[in-house]
């Protein structure tokens, strides 16, 4: 979709659409929830703040100043809803449990093929994981990072740099 229909479907949105809404979240529906399970490491809990993040975003799409950065701001949502969800249930495990896999609907399968890039991504601090999710798996480049994460995009580069370095030697690519 383009950015202009993207952003007639904000400005829609805006005035109180839930259609238009609807059919923004439907637009970034699987990124979202890709994000938030790279993130969490549950399928539940993607799934949790996911909603979270779309209700969150539905009730302020009126103090969205520019129309066209919809995504990232979407996104930055979504990323403190998942650093929120951390901090209460604090994630005991290391590795992704066998019957969780098991238990992923088909939709979900595709998601469990990475379970040893999830386990390595585990093991990065909160802020390197979610640096490279949005960078890898999203797309994003250092600047837009940076304004979803608050930092500078040098920061983020090297930040990218030392953490693919992390993976590389988890995995052993």
């Amino acid at each position: 979709m383009s950015s202009e229909n993207v952003s007639n479907l904000v400005k829609k949105a805006k005035n109180g659409s839930a259609d238009a809404f609807g059919e923004l979240y439907g637009l970034y529906a699987e990124d979202l929830f890709r994000f938030a399970y790279y993130s969490v490491g549950s399928v539940s809990m993607a799934e949790d703040c996911v909603s979270e993040a779309v209700c969150l975003a539905f009730q302020k799409i009126t103090s969205l100043k520019k129309n066209e950065a919809f995504k990232s701001w979407m996104f930055k949502i979504l990323h403190n809803c998942c650093k929120n969800a951390q901090k209460i249930k604090y994630l005991h495990q290391n590795e992704v449990e066998l019957s969780e896999v098991q238990n992923l609907s088909s939709v979900e399968k595709d998601h469990s093929e990475n379970i040893s890039l999830i386990n390595a991504l585990k093991k990065l601090s909160a802020e390197e994981r979610d640096i490279m999710i949005l960078f890898y798996s999203e797309g994003y480049n250092s600047k837009e990072i940076g304004e979803i994460l608050g930092l500078k995009d040098s920061t983020v580069r090297s930040k990218i740099k030392r953490a693919t370095e992390k993976l590389r030697e988890m995995l052993v690519i």
